[in-house]
């Protein structure tokens, strides 16, 4: 099937004047965050704006590139589109990359300007960090986490930068849910100019945001897609306003946006979620039930200092598997004090519990015979 490379070579040479902006433009913008442009693409949003083709030369020039941990298909994106009609002319601007370990965040953001005096803000998920993946779990008992309310900032301040341009915000994964965030909270002033916001697979809010007057204001033109496995969008509050995609991988790698199925200018949808993320959905939901916020917050630092213990920066550094680090892991879970290992033994028991509890139901709802998989 399809995916956005092949979009990009049917649809690559017309200009967004020729054909408007449409869902797979606005993943291709999201997952153009997660890349650094920091030298590149100005920070300001209202400095003087870099071609798309400049920044690529100027990025693949960069010394040390290869050697930098980055999925190979960002890359592979940013070369074909830097030879695109449709993109390597685009302006980009405001391009931001902050780590902030004494504030726990991790933000991403770049914009596009185009034809037509109209903006693409688009916002990155999370990185590879342990700040990163921190505050994704500070999310399910925080709200608003520092990456919102400096997406919320960073949105003003495009706006104000470019005040007679029409506003597009997207992203995907943690920057699906500051797109969202940051045009619920941006202020009036900023909201009636937004023509969409694109939830590419992003989480839900652990308080009223969803119920709010402003989220309401907006929910027609916020626009949510998940593969069919999701538990990522799933998560926490989050609207039922959604369209399933389908995805050439399996269960949790349907988060990857370039596996998503794309036919012409738009995704492949289909209606039905599959069991894997039905079943997924039911655990989070369960977990979040029976632990409060505190539980949850508390479960969060005791998890994390563990990790932090292991001395890597990163995922990716920690499963590497090195036997120090697993060694300082040991041996920081070790030295806890008791209430603290019970409980993180006890919370991790709720989802083992909430798992049982759905496949039971899973079995007892299926005809007689057959078998739950």
């Amino acid at each position: 099937m399809s995916n956005l490379f092949d979009y990009l070579t049917w649809r690559g040479d017309l200009s967004f004047g020729n054909a408007s902006l449409c869902p797979v433009d606005a993943l291709i913008f999201s997952m153009l965050a997660y890349m650094d442009f920091d030298g590149i693409v100005p920070r300001e949003a209202g400095a003087q704006p870099v071609r798309l083709s400049e920044a690529a030369r100027a990025y693949f020039a960069r010394p040390g590139v290869a050697e930098k941990r980055i999925d190979a298909n960002h890359e592979k994106l940013l070369r074909i589109l830097a030879q695109s009609g449709r993109f390597g002319s685009l302006r980009m601007l405001g391009a931001r990359k902050v780590l902030d370990r004494a504030d726990g965040m991790q933000f991403g953001a770049i914009s596009f300007l185009l034809p037509g005096q109209n903006v693409f803000v688009a916002f990155e998920g999370t990185d590879d960090t342990l700040v990163g993946w921190k505050e994704d779990f500070r999310m399910s008992y925080e709200c608003p986490v520092p990456a919102q309310l400096r997406a919320a900032e960073y949105l003003r301040e495009v706006a104000e930068a470019h005040p007679l341009r029409r506003i597009f915000v997207g992203g995907h994964s943690k920057g699906g849910n500051l797109a969202m965030f940051s045009a619920v909270n941006a202020g009036e002033h900023v909201r009636y100019r937004i023509r969409a916001v694109y939830n590419n697979d992003g989480p839900g809010f652990c308080d009223s945001t969803i119920a709010g007057i402003a989220y309401q204001e907006m929910r027609d033109r916020i626009y949510t897609y998940l593969p069919q496995s999701s538990i990522v969008a799933v998560l926490l509050e989050h609207d039922t306003n959604y369209k399933i995609v389908k995805s050439t991988n399996k269960g949790l790698l349907q988060h990857d946006g370039y596996s998503w199925e794309v036919q012409g200018n738009d995704f492949v949808y289909t209606k039905e979620r599959t069991a894997f993320g039905k079943r997924t959905e039911a655990v989070v939901d369960h977990f979040v039930s029976v632990t409060s916020p505190e539980r949850r917050r508390r479960f969060c630092e005791a998890l994390f200092g563990i990790l932090e213990a292991s001395e890597q920066d990163t995922v990716s550094g920690i499963l590497g598997g090195k036997r120090q680090s697993l060694r300082n892991i040991m041996g920081a879970y070790a030295d806890l004090p008791d209430e603290v290992r019970t409980l993180l033994t006890e919370t991790i028991a709720v989802l083992g519990v909430g798992q049982r509890a759905q496949k039971e139901k899973e079995r007892l709802a299926l005809p007689k015979g057959e078998k739950s998989s």
